[in-house]
């Protein structure tokens, strides 16, 4: 149970090979002046491959990531003038490769790096289905622009931070994983701790999107170095371990104002993987745990009702602690004995603790478990003045479900993308309501709509709707 010397090994190791690869990128730019080093290819940061992305992104100068592990929202926001061209082509055609490359270039890629030609290219050299896919797409970002008139531009966050913490993928796996070699890279397949941590984190980010939010994800480096300052709501993801300099941050933030939103284990080792005799932010969250251990397997669901500020809704979820009791929290919703949502007042802040996992959001994504889950979080947010992106209706009057709203500025002008999934049931008409009136051109059919308070489009899946106001 004391994991600190393999933890501590294992965060040295990631330092080792960011150095060896710092050498490689002085070598490179020795040989050629002014060039960009960099590495190809990208895997998800795991417990023992030394993946810190946010060490090996202040290294190089361009990368050709892969998606996986929420990697397009990690890169955009561990350095931001970092040049991007992720990998694609492989199986993907349709919807599916066109909603990949436009998800990709509005998380700041300039462009695609192709695999291979044999899935593009037939034996006579004409396109294949999937050539002409890339070729459409590429033409609207490259030809009419649209890249290079979102290069630069400022995008969204809400003031929402995620945290990502590679502290909590060595702590979960630790508990529980084991060395096999067919899993050494993510550490999913050999961890149900880790699996869960992994999943629970994307489906956070998932139901913020859905819930019509943006944000940033926000590592442990960056939160040591102050960047909390810029964000009003910090949400911790079961991240298990916090450093002591975390640890300080996030407690200030919530000092002076922020909105903690935190589920089941935070805190429950330090930043050397350690476990705690109490939870590290326990007293910011007012609460206190029997056991400070990993969980185990979630036990049967329960239904509780909530009070919100559009009427009470039911929701259905395991718990994550039987055993999590109040101190000077107060209780938000509970089922029998066991507590599920709780609130608490710290210094000029809040702290919001769940005591459930996201796990079962792709679960219940697209029925009407959804909208429960969704409205809970609207009314988080809205205890700090967070509003979702954009005033987007469907044809029925009901919110979008399974679509990005994202909005970047850029000088005087604001623009506006819709990104619904590949299968997504948001496809249709849908109406964007504006606050006050703006001048609105829509970027994708090349025409002006006038100054309205209203514009109406029609989603196609895995394609935008994009528009500029001014």
């Amino acid at each position: 149970g004391n994991y600190a010397g393999w933890f501590d090994h294992r965060t040295f190791m990631e330092e080792v090979f960011a150095r060896a690869l710092q050498v490689a990128a002085d070598t490179v730019r020795g040989v050629d002046p002014g060039s960009r080093p960099s590495i190809s290819g990208t895997q998800v940061p795991g417990p023992s491959n030394a993946l810190n992305w946010y060490r090996l992104d202040q290294i190089v100068d361009y990368l050709q990531p892969y998606s996986d592990g929420d990697q397009d929202e990690l890169h955009r926001g561990t350095r931001p003038d970092l040049i991007l061209t992720g990998f694609t082509g492989y199986q993907d055609h349709g919807k599916v490769l066109r909603h990949q490359l436009w998800h990709r270039l509005f998380h700041g890629h300039i462009g695609a790096s192709l695999f291979w030609h044999y899935t593009a290219l037939n034996a006579d050299l004409t396109l294949t289905e999937q050539g002409q896919d890339l070729a459409q797409t590429i033409n609207e970002f490259r030809n009419e622009g649209l890249a290079l008139l979102l290069r630069g531009a400022e995008r969204e966050n809400c003031g929402i931070a995620v945290h990502y913490s590679l502290h909590s993928v060595k702590g979960h796996w630790i508990t529980d994983g084991h060395i096999a070699s067919h899993d050494l890279s993510s550490g999913d397949e050999t961890s149900a701790h880790l699996k869960r941590f992994h999943a629970n984190r994307h489906a956070w980010l998932l139901a913020l999107e859905d819930a019509g939010y943006q944000h940033d994800l926000l590592s442990t480096e960056q939160i040591e170095a102050g960047k909390l300052a810029g964000y009003r709501v910090l949400v911790l993801p079961d991240s298990i371990a916090l450093s002591d300099l975390e640890t300080s941050a996030i407690r200030e933030f919530v000092e002076q104002g922020g909105l903690l939103i935190t589920d089941a284990e935070s805190g429950l080792m330090n930043g050397h993987g350690r476990w705690q005799t109490a939870g590290r932010i326990d007293d910011v969250l007012g609460v206190q745990r029997v056991n400070i251990r990993s969980a185990p397997a979630e036990g049967p669901p329960a239904k509780f009702r909530v009070a919100l500020s559009d009427g009470p809704v039911e929701l259905e979820v395991a718990p994550a602690d039987p055993d999590l009791r109040l101190t000077t929290a107060h209780p938000g919703a509970a089922a029998s004995e066991t507590l599920f949502l709780m609130d608490n007042r710290y210094g000029s802040g809040r702290a919001i603790t769940l005591n459930f996992w996201m796990t079962d959001y792709e679960r219940i994504r697209k029925s009407n478990a959804q909208s429960a889950r969704l409205n809970l979080l609207r009314d988080y947010l809205s205890l700090v003045g967070i509003r979702p992106v954009a005033d987007i209706r469907r044809a029925s009057g009901g919110t979008l479900a399974c679509s990005q709203v994202i909005a970047f500025r850029k000088g005087v002008a604001k623009y506006l993308a819709v990104l619904p999934e590949p299968e997504c049931s948001d496809e249709g008409l849908v109406t964007v309501n504006l606050a006050e009136p703006r001048h609105v051109y829509d970027l994708r059919a090349h025409r002006s709509l006038g100054r309205v308070t209203r514009v109406t489009g029609r989603l196609v899946a895995g394609e935008p709707l994009l528009f500029a106001f001014l």
